[in-house]
């Protein structure tokens, strides 16, 4: 039986008079005194997946999730180790990596399953969370997209005790907009079974101003195009969450577990863009509005049934139906230099999504070192989209009209067998296989009915070898994990449906999309060392190796008089890494020291794509070097604190043989205080961004008549947040 560490088993063995046997009751009879044993005082340790699960993983519970009081679990994520968050759109969240590893190369999970078409992770909140799980190397039982790893999130459900919970939150930022919010838990244990709610309410508003200068010199080097430009894009996002759960303990052996998830959400956004030329020719829209009004209605639910068997065998099954709505309105209108009207854009899409999903797996009765386990996993999601879009040019150019029709199934189909061995209580192996396969079948108002289909056989091995040494269970540990890994195309990456842009130029061309791409396909390593002292340390330093084939990059080109941008898969890549994170106790380096406890993680990055130029020849949006360094301050019973410092470095990256990438390197300090008013308030503060450092970004053209480059400037803006949490 598994206990905290912190608690004590006292066993304390009484022998009574009564006649246990004949030579019992005659000793007892012939005693003057009874006889006094010495209480015995049992230890044990709680388990703990990160040290003493084969397969290597990193758990991160919702106390830590919640202790800076972010306003959405993207801004809670970037201070686990290995993780970083992209500079985003106005309004939107930016993409998640491990090992800096962009563009598309981490997997995300909810509830060990790639999210329903439509879920949006910026509705997640760090009270809507149980933990999340970090896998750096894949496991057979959920999907090889992760060649980067996956950042498995899973959702809040049923607890064993009765809860109610209320938190309300405000937070500002630094220029006066708000984000109000409001959640409500509820739990209900019983023997019977189990039931839980949580449902959310809020509120973004955003505001986001950017300046910009592009420039461009002609085959001499000599400056032929200077221009500047300013952005200010505000708005908000709404959205309603309501996600129930039943768990019912159908008999000793039976359990069923219903799960549902209904979110409404509303993102509303005015950009107003201008254009000022210095040298050069002027921009036929030198300023523009764009009104963007995005409406999701999204509804899921599943069923899942878990089986004890007699004989020590486990047997799971899962359903799950969901679809969404998505209605989106754009409207852009430019004007020239002089101020008259050059352009009017109407679009209006309509998407429809709806989706099936079964998921499955037997483990059987454990046998000599043997645990294994076998399942499957499949899915149909339909995809509908009517997209029009009418552009009225005012003579400069003819006027266009287009339906954009499509009709797309993806199917997914996949099984897997692993095993984990036990050889003793210091090495342990784990070993799986899975097969996936993909198909995507399309077809449009403006292109030909399409079908991509891939399968992948994905085999992994993970060792785990615990050293021997004076600490026990607490000692030194090595990992090695062997993995074959893949990145599948996105739909829209599929469609050749082009996205038409304003002043259509090498800096902002239109983009369309490949139904030839292919999987990227990764054969890796990991190795890590792990120190656990039992005083609290934990330290652990880690490597990793991939090689990756046909990565895919966007190629830059010029047709029927615009510049176009396209995925297509080039040659093969490397990337690899060095890995830190760990924490400890002040009190381990100095015995008086007050109670804070000390963490922090770094990430270095190296890569090199075969066919790309180089320098700077790296897989796309590869952050070279990231670290956090955080301090946590427990006051007294009442009040605790903490602090956290992030560093991401610059990221020049040479995507194609014309195009550079560029972005500044990125600082943030934040704070948190949190005051336990009674046994059911709990007060919470924090600020977040508080350096409001200057993000710059921007690309270089490298084109045989000159190079054109375009760099923009985002200011930094810090939040403030107050959370009260009350249990009912």
């Amino acid at each position: 039986m598994f206990v905290p560490s912190s608690s004590r088993l006292v066993v304390a063995l009484l022998f009574t008079t009564g006649p246990v046997s004949a030579q019992t009751a005659a000793d007892n009879k012939g005693a003057s005194h009874a006889t006094e044993l010495s209480a015995v005082t049992v230890q044990s340790s709680r388990y703990d997946s990160r040290r003493d699960s084969t397969a290597s993983r990193i758990v991160v519970d919702s106390d830590e999730l919640g202790r800076h009081g972010d306003t959405t679990l993207v801004d809670a994520l970037k201070r686990l180790p290995g993780i970083t968050v992209g500079t985003p759109a106005p309004g939107r969240s930016g993409a998640i990596a491990l090992r800096g590893m962009g563009a598309g190369y981490t997997q995300i999970l909810v509830d060990g399953q790639q999210p329903p078409a439509g879920f949006d992770i910026d509705s997640l909140t760090p009270d809507m969370i149980e933990r999340v799980e970090i896998l750096r190397s894949a496991t057979a039982d959920q999907r090889a997209e992760a060649i980067a790893g996956t950042i498995n999130i899973v959702l809040a459900g049923t607890q064993r005790k009765d809860t109610d919970k209320v938190s309300l939150v405000w937070a500002a930022t630094a220029n006066g907009r708000q984000a109000p919010a409001i959640t409500w838990q509820r739990n209900r244990h019983r023997d019977a079974g189990s039931h839980a709610l949580v449902a959310t309410a809020s509120r973004r508003a955003f505001l986001v101003e950017e300046t910009g200068q592009e420039h461009g010199t002609d085959s001499d080097d000599e400056e032929q195009l200077s221009r500047t430009t300013k952005l200010r894009a505000e708005g908000s996002r709404e959205v309603l969450t309501f996600a129930p759960t039943i768990e019912v303990h159908v008999d000793d052996d039976n359990t069923l577990r219903l799960q549902g998830n209904a979110e409404a959400s509303r993102f509303t956004r005015v950009t107003d863009i201008e254009w000022n030329t210095l040298q050069g020719p002027a921009l036929q829209h030198s300023r523009y509005r764009q009104n963007t009004d995005i409406a999701v209605a999204l509804l899921q639910g599943n069923a899942r049934w878990s089986r004890q068997s007699v004989n020590g065998g486990r047997f799971d099954a899962k359903i799950g139906l969901g679809g969404n709505r998505e209605r989106n309105t754009y409207r852009e209108h430019g004007q020239d230099v002089i101020g008259q009207p050059s352009l009017e854009e109407r679009t209006d899409r309509e998407l429809r999504v709806s989706g099936v999903s079964s998921t499955g797996s037997y483990a059987l009765p454990a046998s000599g070192r043997h645990n294994l386990q076998m399942g499957w996993e499949g899915s149909l999601d339909r995809h509908r989209e009517d997209r029009t879009q009418s552009i009225r040019y005012f003579g400069l150019e003819p006027d266009t009209y287009s339906n954009q029709a499509y009709d797309a199934q993806v199917r997914r189909l996949a099984f897997y067998l692993q095993d984990e061995l036990t050889f003793g209580p210091q090495w342990s192996l784990y070993l799986g296989t899975r097969w996936e396969r993909i198909e995507t079948v399309s077809d449009g108002g403006d292109f030909v009915a399409i079908r991509n289909r891939r399968q992948v056989l994905s085999p992994v091995l993970q060792s785990l070898w615990k050293l021997p040494g004076k600490n026990g269970d607490n000692g030194d540990r090595i990992r090695l994990a062997l993995s074959r890994t893949f990145k599948a195309p996105a739909l829209t990456s599929l469609l050749p449906r082009p996205y038409t842009s304003t002043n259509n130029r090498p800096a902002n061309p239109d983009e369309i999309g490949n139904p030839a791409l292919r999987p990227e396909l990764a054969t890796g390593i990991d190795l890590a060392y792990e120190i656990g002292s039992g005083q609290g340390l934990r330290l652990n330093l880690g490597g990793y190796f991939r090689q990756i084939k046909g990565v895919v990059r966007k190629e830059l080109q010029y047709q029927n008089g615009r510049w176009l941008i396209a995925p297509v898969n080039g040659g093969n890549a490397a990337a690899w890494g060095l890995e830190l994170d760990g924490g400890l106790p002040l009190s381990a380096l100095f015995r008086t020291a007050p109670a804070i406890d000390l963490r922090f993680n770094a990430t270095r990055a190296w890569s090199r794509v075969d066919d790309v130029p180089a320098p700077d020849n790296r897989i796309p949006d590869q952050t070279r070097f990231s670290a956090t360094l955080g301090a946590d301050y427990r006051i007294n019973p009442r009040w605790s604190g903490g602090i956290s410092y992030s560093y991401r470095s610059s990221v020049d990256v040479r995507t194609t043989s014309v195009q550079m990438d560029l972005k500044s390197p990125n600082r943030e300090l934040d704070l948190h205080a949190q005051w336990t008013a009674t046994a059911k308030t709990r007060l919470r503060f924090s600020a977040s961004n508080l350096l409001q450092q200057e993000l710059v970004s921007g690309q270089r053209y490298l084109l045989p008549e000159g190079s054109q480059e375009i760099v923009r400037t985002r200011r930094g803006i810090a939040l403030f947040r107050a959370e009260l949490e009350i249990q009912l």
